[in-house]
């Protein structure tokens, strides 16, 4: 059940960890493991590195808006959007979008410099954060069902 909540909440920052994690396969940020030396078990690790990405960038999302990571969850899982809770906190989303993408870019850059990521693949990723970034900020629960339903 906790599994279940946390992906809800996390929303879009999940559909963002997902889509670095399918863009350049398993991502180890802070390990060993480069892309040329996956193992059998590498995308339940890149699974694994991409929820705790989503985890790390609602935490700078809530941080910018000025709340406990815990109300930004709930307001979500109550239906409002993270730029619906922005306003109504005095922040703006394109505060947030600045605040994640300006995050998420670090960590892919470190990924570069680790040689996790070439830097052909980091340079996709980061052309592709803004994007990314200012969808989850802006989606509802339930976007993503309703999207896949409607394919």
């Amino acid at each position: 059940m906790r599994k279940k909540i946390l992906a809800t909440t996390a929303l879009g920052a999940g559909l963002l960890a997902g889509t670095l994690a399918l863009a350049v396969g398993p991502l180890d940020l802070a390990g060993a493991q480069t892309p040329t030396t996956q193992s059998a078990d590498a995308p339940a690790q890149g699974h694994h590195r991409a929820h705790k990405l989503a985890r790390h960038e609602f935490k700078v999302a809530a941080g910018t808006i000025g709340v406990k990571p815990a109300e930004l969850r709930d307001a979500v899982k109550n239906g409002q959007s993270i730029a619906e809770v922005a306003v109504e906190h005095g922040k703006t989303a394109e505060d947030v979008v600045n605040a994640v993408v300006a995050d998420a870019s670090a960590k892919v850059d470190q990924a570069v410099t680790n040689g996790k990521l070439t830097q052909e693949q980091g340079d996709k990723i980061k052309a592709k954060l803004p994007e990314w970034v200012t969808k989850l900020v802006n989606a509802h629960k339930g976007d993503r069902q309703q999207a896949q339903a409607s394919n």
